[in-house]
């Protein structure tokens, strides 16, 4: 004759390995949160799924149970069912999984450092070397548009030996003539 467990003692021992499943389940957020580092308003989200997802697992769980009649007991063992996992075998789960993301990083880190970063620079100056004549090309674009708008400015020119205002259209004398007939005068007077 083997030992019998009434019907509530077996619901308390599947509570308390739901909530177990539970911590486990808690556990890949936690694990991901290490992982990939994440914000307080994407931590709140995640906090409020996992609570969500709780309550319909419980819920289920008291349906299937015991008819879906609410036994504090039942609250109990899903609590006690977690606080084990997390004492016990998830310190143990978060220290390796800990280990496990620390190798992989290292591991990235050194691919992307020592294979990755070589290739990049090389990618980068033959990308450079490329645009050069581009470069360039748009420098002299630039400052031919510079003079081309320098050229559109009305001002005067000389012509031949005369000052010819171009908006004006009048010719006057040029500056060494004005000059030129200043000294002519200076020497008149001394002799």
């Amino acid at each position: 004759m083997g030992v019998q467990l009434s019907n509530h003692t077996l619901a308390f021992l599947h509570a308390c390995l739901l909530g177990a499943a539970m911590g486990v389940f808690y556990d890949v957020f936690r694990i991901l949160r290490i992982a990939i580092p994440t914000r307080k308003g994407v931590v709140f989200a995640q906090d409020v799924v996992f609570f969500l997802l709780c309550a319909v697992a419980t819920f289920l769980f008291l349906l299937s149970e015991i008819d879906g009649v609410v036994r504090v007991f039942l609250f109990i063992g899903e609590l006690l069912g977690a606080v084990l996992y997390y004492f016990t075998l998830g310190q143990l789960v978060m220290k390796v999984s800990k280990t496990i993301i620390e190798v992989v990083k290292a591991i990235l880190r050194f691919i992307v450092r020592y294979l990755l970063a070589p290739i990049w620079r090389l990618i980068y100056t033959v990308v450079a070397i490329l645009l050069l004549p581009f470069q360039l090309l748009g420098q002299i674009m630039k400052k031919s548009l510079q003079r081309l708008k320098f050229r559109l400015k009305v001002r005067r020119i000389l012509l031949y030996n005369q000052l010819v205002d171009k908006s004006a259209g009048t010719k006057t004398k040029t500056p060494r003539e004005n000059q030129n007939n200043g000294e002519k005068e200076v020497d008149t007077k001394e002799s």
